[in-house]
């Protein structure tokens, strides 16, 4: 019987101990593969994030919040600007483009965002509609295609959108949507949006308005205002110039694209961080757990061990059997992790890119892979060490003893 089918043989042998043994360094491996995937995907995704737009003009507040919710849809509003300033903007001297947005309603979850057509034709301009055609009337809405799969939307489908970005906000009932085309799938957040005319958002809340009126009920006027302005400026350095000039106005702020983004994702990777601390805790514990599992099987196979040295086998070759069990182990737990870690990811994909539109490539191999193997074997040649040289040094004679 070769080492290796008799190290096989003894990790069967006491199946509870090699498959608990096993889980812990899978545990811990997929933590790690999830992490890194994670990782990935923002690193891929967060350029597309806001396009040609460098900056963004909304209501003073957090810049970063500003960026979250006109981007990647997650959040609310930092509050509302008048109409007017997108007017200015538009003429200034240092803007190539300006986009007025706004927002605030939702259906089932999915962001409703009011926002001249040109906005898609601009930042997707090969994107063909899946089905249907442009919105051009209020109340026409073109589905991002995440939305419409997870919705069940179809053209010529109406709905009654939420007030609010949670389904228990109340919904606009005096006012219908209509879909009128669904856009193909486009790799951002705005795959989970509904898209409509600006001036939809308008009539919504003044029928609200009007509503609230009649129930003597304290309306709040939405009419002329919207919650962000998309900004392509003419040269690289011109956003500065428009957040010198336009951060002085009362209850506006400026946004640089770009900073709030690698602001946000810095964020993102100190709380990744500190879960990789924790993952890799998770290995020194599974580490752990290989040692006193080897140590539990060299104490309880004494006379196996006394018998090999007796009929000859040299200490070498105990030596040998232990570390072919523990890299048995740990190799089985490693690749079973990395299983477990892209099988977890494809299926959290949709939860994921649902609240922050991150786009993830679950079966996607990467490098990390390749060292958590290696340094899965490193980590558990050491620690194999100390019962392997116990088995080593002491006699085969008192090994056989009982």
């Amino acid at each position: 019987m070769n080492l290796f089918t008799l190290s096989w043989k003894n990790l069967l042998h006491r199946k509870t101990l090699t498959i608990l043994t096993v889980l812990a360094v899978s545990v811990a491996t997929a933590l790690i593969v999830f992490i890194f995937l994670v990782n990935d995907g923002l690193s891929k995704n967060v350029g597309k994030g806001y396009g040609p737009f460098q900056g963004v003009v909304g209501a003073e507040g957090s810049a970063s919040q500003l960026i979250l919710n006109t981007f990647y849809h997650v959040g609310a509003p930092t509050g509302n600007i008048d109409y007017e300033l997108y007017e200015e903007l538009a003429e200034n001297r240092f803007v190539d483009m300006a986009i007025p947005m706004t927002r605030g309603d939702s259906y089932k979850g999915s962001p409703i965002v009011g926002v001249p057509s040109d906005y898609l034709s601009i930042r997707y301009p090969e994107a063909v509609l899946q089905d249907g055609t442009i919105y051009k009337s209020a109340g026409e809405v073109v589905a991002g295609s995440y939305a419409a799969e997870q919705l069940g939307l179809k053209v010529g489908d109406e709905f009654h959108g939420e007030h609010g970005v949670t389904e228990t906000a109340g919904a606009h009932e005096e006012f219908t949507f209509k879909i009128a085309g669904i856009l193909p799938k486009l790799g951002t957040p705005d795959d989970k949006a509904l898209f409509t005319t600006l001036d939809t958002a308008w009539l919504v809340h003044e029928d609200h308005a009007e509503e609230e009126a009649q129930s003597g009920a304290e309306a709040e006027h939405h009419e002329g205002e919207i919650t962000a302005i998309l900004i392509k400026p003419k040269g690289i350095m011109d956003v500065a110039v428009i957040k010198a000039n336009y951060d002085e106005l009362d209850g506006v702020q400026v946004a640089y694209s770009g900073k709030e983004t690698a602001n946000i994702l810095s964020m993102v990777d100190t709380g990744a961080g500190l879960v990789k601390v924790i993952a890799f805790a998770t290995v020194i514990v599974a580490a752990i757990s290989i040692l006193l599992s080897l140590s539990a099987m060299a104490a309880e196979r004494k006379k196996d061990i006394g018998l090999l040295r007796l009929i000859g086998k040299p200490k070498s070759y105990i030596m040998a059997g232990m570390m072919a069990e523990a890299n048995l182990l740990t190799i089985s737990g490693i690749l079973l992790g990395i299983l477990l870690g892209h099988a977890g990811t494809y299926f959290l994909q949709d939860l994921i890119f649902s609240y922050a539109g991150i786009n993830l490539a679950p079966f996607t191999p990467i490098l990390a892979e390749v060292y958590l193997l290696l340094g899965g074997i490193l980590l558990c040649t050491a620690v194999t060490l100390v019962p392997a040289i116990r088995s080593y040094r002491v006699d085969p004679v008192q090994l056989f003893q009982t």
